[in-house]
């Protein structure tokens, strides 16, 4: 059964560290792994507390939800509020098991972390969207609010020109 949450227990450090720096489905989604590190800088781990906390170079302060499966961690959402409208992602890891084409693709762990982030986001004020980089010139914005019947909700995507 998976559970959900910010906090990790050190002992859990070499998990993370695989999951995070270590992941073969890395090469998926290297495009935006790309981006994310041009813009905010690579992500470490470390402890505080006795409790791992991740950061990312260029940004003051970050958030981290955590996946666990039996207390391993089978994924990580890294995510910023970079703009007052927007909770950015940073990082996503999903345990191999867990991805597209894993033995448990059908639990859509990626899908379920958004949901409690874009839960979270709907609590916070002036959080418009969920913002995920695709690459370095494609962005995408996930609203986080329920819109009327009548609108489908789709996310919104724009490029970005250099």
């Amino acid at each position: 059964m998976l559970n959900y949450t910010s906090i990790l227990k050190s002992e859990l450090s070499e998990e993370l560290e695989q999951l995070m720096f270590f992941n073969p489905g890395q090469q998926t989604f290297h495009d935006g792994i790309l981006a994310s590190i041009d813009q905010f800088g690579s992500p470490s781990v470390y402890v505080d507390n006795g409790c791992l906390r991740v950061k990312v170079e260029k940004l003051d302060e970050v958030q981290t939800l955590y996946a666990l499966d039996d207390d391993v961690p089978v994924g990580v959402l890294v995510y910023s509020r970079v703009t007052p409208e927007h909770l950015t992602v940073i990082y996503i890891a999903v345990d191999h098991d867990y991805s597209p084409g894993g033995k448990y693709a059908d639990q859509l762990l990626v899908m379920r972390m958004l949901k409690l982030l874009r839960k979270s986001a709907r609590r916070i004020k002036g959080v418009e969207s969920i913002r995920i980089i695709r690459s370095s010139h494609r962005i995408q914005d996930y609203p986080v609010r329920r819109r009327s019947c009548a609108i489908k909700t789709t996310p919104s995507t724009f490029t970005v020109k250099s």
